[in-house]
């Protein structure tokens, strides 16, 4: 087959256009993810240097190779700049800037080297790729599916330039100049035609994605406390107990004494920092096990513990809160915590919950601020 390398150019630019406004679209309809701005950069970086090669029709001034590369070398770091900013890491702009640098630097000594400007390029621009995939592999705060993919791609970028740096492969050369081109160019240059729309693809879909996480978490956080809630705990609680199998588990379940006597005297202000202050100090207490906010002032908390040692615990976090929750926004408040505790190693959450709930129930009666068990008499 026959390539029309020069309509090959055009269809790499027109795509990059596209999915450069695309970047950018996406961007203005979601502010928050502020990746899709920076990837959007760096194609509009992309499209400015082969527009430059392309106005310069095969023959480009050494200015124009100066500026055109130095786009191309600012592409790859702001790449590097939107994967930072996608895992919600700070951006230093002058590691940034440094490839440039780097670039501008060297060119007056390689100046009449194009086979020595062209493996400085590649070298700058995969370092810049393997970065950019480190940085989605290591520093992901949240694993996405669509991340394996743009790693993948990423990486093959590495491998691009490792390869046009080796074999002397230039965009300029195979996409815009009618004659002559290196062996193995045709596949190459219909390689990166098709790679602009599948990375931009797979960026788009990585914010999609994304923000789907983020609203699938928020859904089971409760919004106060910004501990589970409910669903999220019940979820949580059910996968634990199936996981422990014949293990004894505990289910302590909390409930603030006489809260109502908080919110009317102080106000709600008051009320709802005391159910923060219990939240802050039952993740503390419970880093390995599943609780959350069942509701109102009440919480829970399942426990892989026997009896004795959940009975520890919980008087742990009863006295934490009653040491803690004195004064709050300036009120004396004193507020306590009763808490009942059920132990089973063939129970369902159910289960559990309901025996706690009964000796919740008999805390209370004892005056509150107590713990009591569930097989206690």
């Amino acid at each position: 087959m026959q390539l029309d390398f020069p309509t090959l150019g055009a269809v790499f630019m027109l795509n990059t256009a596209i999915f450069t406004a695309l970047l950018f679209f996406a961007w203005a309809l979601n502010r928050q993810v502020k990746a899709l701005a920076w990837w959007g950069l760096a194609f509009l970086l992309i499209l400015v240097g082969m527009g430059l090669m392309v106005v310069a029709q095969g023959a480009p001034t050494l200015a124009t190779l100066l500026v055109a590369n130095s786009l191309l070398i600012a592409a790859y770091s702001v790449l590097y700049g939107g994967c930072r900013a996608f895992n919600a890491r700070p951006i230093s702009l002058p590691s940034l800037g440094a490839g440039v640098v780097v670039w501008w630097v060297a060119f007056p000594f390689i100046s009449d080297s194009s086979a020595t400007r062209l493996v400085l390029t590649s070298v700058l621009s995969a370092g810049y790729a393997l970065m950019s995939a480190w940085e989605l592999w290591r520093h992901a705060r949240h694993r996405l599916a669509s991340h394996v993919a743009a790693i993948i791609l990423l990486l093959g970028l590495v491998g691009f330039n490792a390869l046009r740096g080796a074999l002397g492969f230039s965009l300029a050369q195979s996409l815009w100049i009618a004659g002559p081109v290196p062996p193995g160019s045709g596949a190459m240059a219909i390689g990166i035609a098709t790679f602009m729309p599948t990375i931009a693809f797979v960026f788009l879909s990585m914010a999609k994605e994304q923000r789907e996480d983020h609203y699938k978490r928020a859904a089971l956080i409760d919004p106060l406390t910004r501990i589970p809630n409910r669903r999220a705990f019940l979820e949580g609680a059910s996968a634990l107990m199936s996981q422990q199998r014949e293990t004894p588990t505990s289910c302590l379940l909390f409930d603030l004494d006489n809260f109502k006597q908080i919110n009317d005297p102080y106000g709600h202000k008051v009320g709802d920092h005391v159910l923060e202050i219990f939240g802050s100090i039952l993740s503390d207490h419970v880093p390995g096990g599943v609780y959350g906010r069942l509701g109102g002032e009440e919480f829970s908390a399942i426990v892989c513990l026997d009896e004795d040692d959940a009975g520890r615990l919980a008087e742990h976090i009863r006295h934490s809160f009653e040491s803690i929750a004195k004064i709050v926004r300036g009120q004396r408040v004193d507020v306590t915590v009763s808490v009942g505790c059920a132990t089973g190693a063939t129970s369902t959450v159910k289960d559990l919950l309901r025996q706690a709930d009964t000796a919740l129930y008999r805390a209370k009666a004892q005056g509150r601020n107590v713990v009591v068990s569930a097989s206690a008499r």
